[in-house]
């Protein structure tokens, strides 16, 4: 009977000891997860992060960068990104890395609340910025998350310097402009590309069409009579000939009659992907873009 009572107690008071640890860990991890000195580990599944993190995290945070990160076609800093590792794409290989915070889009299929919140992750979804001022938000939002929020401040600082110098050449006159995409698509207000032209000094008649992006004909966008049709080259070559049937537009003869090459002006798409960290770059180069355009048209009337 002694036996048995020992037994219990023993049994008892190893319950509670468990349970206490059990707490005391579980108060231990939301501790860690709160406190501010702590630099929580980052996955980012999120293209527009990637450039943020790299700027301002620790280099120990990053977990991962996206897949895309490594492509110069949508990405203008592979060769910071050559530094880290690649996020996988299946999230059981995601959680295997134990991250703390995992970045993801609007694009991006939600994480299992339910699993994420079991095991400590906290998920940070940034949008697809389509301006500088919304990016300026998410950078702040980001650098707070990751307990970075002071040199976030400094890199936005930064950034906000890049695009004042950027905008401090500026063009002698307002040109017209109009973004003429593969199959006559235009984009308008709201749409990153929007946001660059008008930081340039330009305007962008693509607004015309009262959508963030649609189609426009060609006997549309001859009317509007634009000064520069933009186009996007995925890479250095800035070619008018037609790759395949949905860029046949873009090498119509009306086209091409009505814009000579000066007028038929280029951007990378690597700059055009997200508004922020790439948003000084892309604006220097229009600008630069567009005066270079003005004075070849100008040197080739004097020879003519």
């Amino acid at each position: 009977m002694v036996n048995r009572k020992r037994e219990t107690l023993i049994t008892l008071l190893a319950v509670i000891i468990i349970f206490f640890h059990t707490t005391g860990m579980a108060d231990q991890s939301e501790n860690l997860r709160n406190n501010k000195t702590h630099l929580p580990r980052v996955v980012s599944l999120n293209l527009c992060a990637d450039a943020y993190l790299m700027a301002f995290a620790k280099p120990e945070q990053i977990l991962g960068l996206t897949q895309q990160s490594s492509d110069p076609t949508l990405s203008a800093f592979v060769e910071e990104a050559s530094n880290f590792p690649v996020s996988g794409d299946r999230m059981s290989n995601i959680i295997e890395q134990h991250p703390d915070i995992i970045i993801i889009n609007n694009y991006s299929p939600p994480p299992n609340k339910a699993l994420m919140d079991r095991l400590g992750i906290k998920i940070v979804k940034l949008d697809a910025a389509n301006s500088y001022q919304t990016a300026r938000t998410e950078i702040l939002q980001l650098g707070k998350a990751i307990h970075r929020l002071e040199t976030a401040k400094a890199y936005l600082a930064q950034l906000d310097k890049e695009l004042e110098d950027a905008r401090h050449t500026k063009l002698t006159y307002m040109p017209s402009i109009i973004n003429y995409q593969r199959r006559g698509i235009v984009v308008g207000e709201t749409h990153i590309l929007d946001d660059i032209i008008q930081l340039a000094g330009a305007q962008n008649l693509g607004r015309d069409s009262g959508r963030t992006i649609g189609p426009m004909s060609l006997e549309n966008l001859i009317r509007l009579q634009p000064d520069y049709v933009l186009s996007i080259s995925e890479n250095d070559e800035q070619t008018l000939k037609a790759q395949d049937r949905g860029s046949e537009i873009l090498s119509h003869p009306a086209l091409q009659k009505m814009f000579s090459a000066e007028r038929h002006i280029f951007i990378p798409q690597n700059l055009t992907v997200c508004a922020g960290a790439t948003t000084p770059k892309a604006v220097a180069h229009l600008i630069e873009t567009l005066q270079s355009s003005q004075l070849s048209a100008e040197t080739r009337q004097i020879s003519e």
